[in-house]
């Protein structure tokens, strides 16, 4: 079954015009009725990313302003090791099919990144030049708390992809990690967590347990998965 001329017509409105495409349109168009309420969602996620979207990369270069990306130089040698990991993982992302659903997912999509203090050096490095907003992730969760209103379902103008790393354990993590991953006295655990979403039930994130001894830090076990 061929797009009619109106659906063609909305379709590339919102910047759909390869075949490649319009594959997906193409088979959902193939099923029948849902077809206009999937490109309904698409064209009201496309009005508030025009909205949406400017007011982001303002918020963004203002963040940067304020408290610009670090120099390498100037970080301590735990500091340099936090960065050496959250590069490679950042690196392993743009080598994954995760890239596609954040990256390169629809025209009217913004792909919202975010790190910590120390990663944003490495976030700068490895998608400074792919149109990305990159976020620490305390400014991320400013965003979203006091400037867009999100709402956890729905069709998101947006999608996130984020790498953090925690020093210690939290509390209700604490007792169970260290009997199931005793370490030598003297050095700690950093947590290392990668994650992407795309929709409320969309997305998924890893989290992998370190050793840090004051010298470099080790990779220990992946020990906690999340589908959304």
């Amino acid at each position: 079954m061929t797009l009619s001329d109106e659906a063609m017509k909305r379709l590339a409105r919102l910047g759909y015009a390869t075949e490649a495409e319009l594959r997906g349109w193409q088979w959902l168009w193939s099923e029948g009725h849902s077809f206009w309420v999937v490109l309904g969602q698409a064209e009201g996620a496309a009005k508030k990313y025009r909205r949406w979207f400017p007011r982001l990369q303002a918020f963004a270069g203002e963040c940067r302003r304020s408290v610009p990306v670090p120099s390498t130089d100037s970080f301590s040698v735990a500091e340099r090791e936090q960065h050496r990991i959250l590069l490679a993982k950042m690196r392993d992302f743009v080598a994954s099919e995760d890239r596609r659903y954040v990256l390169a997912r629809n025209p009217h999509q913004a792909a919202i990144l975010s790190t910590t203090r120390v990663g944003l050096a490495a976030a700068e490095e490895v998608f400074g030049a792919s149109g990305a907003v990159i976020l620490e992730e305390s400014e991320q969760a400013r965003w979203f708390s006091d400037v867009y209103p999100a709402k956890p379902y729905g069709f998101w103008w947006y999608a996130l992809a984020w790498w953090t790393l925690r020093e210690g354990l939290a509390n209700e993590d604490e007792v169970s990690i260290r009997q199931g991953y005793p370490i030598p006295e003297g050095c700690s655990y950093w947590i290392v967590t990668s994650g992407v979403q795309w929709g409320g039930l969309a997305g998924g994130a890893s989290h992998e347990l370190w050793r840090w001894d004051g010298k470099r830090a080790e990779f220990i076990e992946l020990y906690g998965i999340d589908s959304f």
